[in-house]
């Protein structure tokens, strides 16, 4: 039976050492430690996508020190961050209320332009958007004058509650044929605001997001400022308070000193937890993907220590220490993970 093992846990090693391109040796050792095949499976994997590269930056965060950068400790995870944005969901706006007339999609609508393809935004001809106005008017107790573009503070159509019924339909008639512009839309998270195309236009013209200036809610992909750096995971032998019965992801930020816009800002490295459950697993995807699109730190100014020109959060939380609960910015904290959740969602970044 030993001879059989033997040969089962050699022909395990030369599997695990050929399919991750990874040393007998170290194939070996991770086998040993997790005595379980499919364990050690998932832990390679783990370990060999374990590193997130923006820029081209050769330091190891697990390694390398930052000459001059910001200290590192752990009371810098929260503190240096920036009020939290209010929560906005991905899928809708914060005005979802579906009484009183719907606006439908239009098969006519030609998604064209950079911020039609951004905002899938639907058509809204002035028989809708009068109907609409009206039943708010009526039932809900809407001022009219609430009915304006919200960037450009101006009518939808020109004194569209003024006009007569026989007015609206000829003029709704002249919009579906293709005679007359429609120059009104709805975005198509938002089911209640709407804007005037013109306005929205300019908003995606240098950019691969629009933000629904009313409710917050963002289109395509939020992209920040954050300069080149790399993120880095990997499991540690130690054990998040409250959560003794996982393992532990530690996340390592290394972002170094560099020079934007003219000017010189100085670099900094961070450290932050997360149990290696579902929850956890699921906060460290959508890190990865803010991280990605440059949003979880930015240059400005440290609240710490006052100095400018640093590498700082910027507004998502992290948990820079295993345990001391929240004054330590740290577990047990029962209501973190629905936290970030929300400020990564309020930059666009949901699970899938």
């Amino acid at each position: 039976d030993k001879i059989i093992l033997l040969m089962s846990h050699f022909r395990e090693t030369d599997f695990l050492a050929a399919k991750f391109k990874v040393s007998q040796k170290k194939a070996k050792e991770i086998l040993l430690a997790y005595n379980d095949f499919d364990e050690a499976v998932e832990e390679l994997e783990f370990q060999l996508t374990n590193r997130i590269t923006i820029g081209s930056p050769s330091l190891d965060p697990f390694k390398e020190e930052i000459k001059g950068a910001e200290s590192s400790k752990p009371m810098n995870g929260i503190e240096e961050e920036k009020k939290p944005i209010p929560a906005k969901s991905e899928a809708k706006g914060d005005d979802n209320n579906e009484k009183g007339p719907k606006i439908l999609p239009k098969l006519y609508t030609r998604h064209n332009t950079p911020a039609a393809k951004i905002t899938r935004w639907i058509e809204v001809p002035i028989r809708e958007l009068v109907d609409f106005c009206r039943y708010q008017i009526d039932h809900e107790n809407v001022d009219p004058s609430d009915f304006i573009c919200p960037i450009c503070r101006c009518d939808y159509y020109d004194d569209m509650l003024k006009l007569k019924d026989q007015e609206i339909d000829h003029l709704n008639s002249r919009m579906i044929s293709g005679q007359t512009p429609i120059d009104v839309v709805m975005l198509s998270k938002c089911k209640r605001h709407f804007y005037h195309k013109g306005c929205v236009e300019p908003l995606a013209s240098n950019s691969t997001s629009v933000k629904c200036a009313i409710c917050g809610v963002i289109y395509g992909l939020l992209q920040g400022d954050m300069p080149n750096g790399t993120m880095e995971f990997r499991h540690v032998p130690i054990h998040c308070e409250g959560y003794e019965d996982c393992r532990t992801i530690e996340i390592r930020y290394l972002l170094p000193s560099g020079k934007a816009n003219g000017r010189r800002y100085s670099g900094t490295q961070r450290v932050a937890y997360l149990p290696d459950n579902a929850e956890g697993r699921e906060i460290l995807e959508l890190l990865k993907k803010a991280f990605s699109r440059r949003l979880l730190f930015t240059v400005g100014t440290s609240i710490t220590t006052g100095e400018r020109d640093v590498v700082v959060w910027n507004g998502i939380h992290h948990k820079t220490s295993p345990s001391g609960g929240t004054a330590m910015h740290g577990y047990p904290d029962p209501t973190y993970f629905q936290r970030v959740k929300e400020e990564l969602a309020a930059r666009g970044v949901c699970s899938e």
